[in-house]
């Protein structure tokens, strides 16, 4: 085969898996929402999201919809922008140490992050989860 082929190939298998992945990103996101003290049906929540989109114009349950809109989807969507930046940070980290398996141990993160959590608590600088997160941030 020629190069030109190869690359097209892993063009297409690049769009797929990105595809895919946004797909899955958009279903567990979904999921995520509907589950909780108060089960929403999935297709109940995809009707929420589409009725505010202005796509759909179906009637729904307005405690739902306030629960989906005023709760839980801001909570997934700040979940998934979460495991975003700790996914992105991993990976700086594994490109910048040039090792595969390189973590935050390998360079004192997560100790000097425990050190400045427990020195907030030790000598008592702060209340509140501001200060604690700020410590460790701090180590």
């Amino acid at each position: 085969m020629t190069t030109a082929v190869l690359q097209m190939r892993q063009g297409v298998l690049l769009t797929t898996s990105c595809l895919l992945a946004f797909v899955l990103l958009f279903l567990v996101i979904a999921l995520g929402v509907s589950i909780g003290e108060l089960s929403i049906p999935l297709n109940n929540v995809f009707y929420a999201i589409s009725n505010k989109l202005g796509l759909t114009d179906v009637p729904l349950n307005r405690i739902y919809e306030s629960v989906i809109w005023d709760f839980r989807l801001s909570r997934a969507l700040v979940a998934a922008c979460c495991g975003a930046g700790v996914a992105i940070c991993g990976a700086v980290l594994q490109s910048l140490l040039k090792n595969a398996l390189a973590e935050p141990y390998v360079l004192g993160v997560s100790a000097g992050a425990s050190t400045g959590a427990v020195s907030v608590v030790v000598l008592g600088l702060g209340t509140g989860a501001v200060s604690l997160s700020a410590g460790a941030f701090a180590g």
